[in-house]
């Protein structure tokens, strides 16, 4: 057996993931894509090309500068599984519209919206 050396300082690392997962209770059927395109065309964020498509595991949000578009140009890709819920959906879009903190716009979104696609 090797002894311990008392004096070797030890290091322990610990990491945490959290990961914000919204799940409707019951799922339901709709058109998740099309929910998100109705939510978009009322968000109307400026400066930004939106691309959406079917995702695996949650509603996910990837934005970059589009360099070649001019100055202050974005694009943006959401994933949209078919799990996801129309809350963490409109979520998603406002925030990436800058507009999640606006009050009621999450309900508004909510309500405006198609349900049915």
């Amino acid at each position: 057996m090797t002894p311990v050396d008392e004096r070797k300082p030890r290091t322990a690392w610990v990491r945490e993931d959290y990961r914000r997962v919204v799940l409707a209770e019951r799922p339901s059927s709709f058109d998740r894509i099309g929910f998100a395109m109705r939510a978009l065309s009322i968000l109307r964020p400026k400066n930004l090309t939106v691309a959406l498509y079917e995702g695996r595991h949650e509603v996910e949000v990837d934005r970059g500068r589009a360099w070649g578009r001019g100055p202050g140009k974005e694009w943006a890709m959401v994933a949209i599984p078919s799990h996801a819920s129309r809350e963490s959906i409109v979520v998603a879009l406002a925030e990436l519209a800058g507009v999640a903190d606006v009050p009621y716009v999450i309900e508004t979104l909510l309500s405006s919206a198609d349900f049915d696609g």
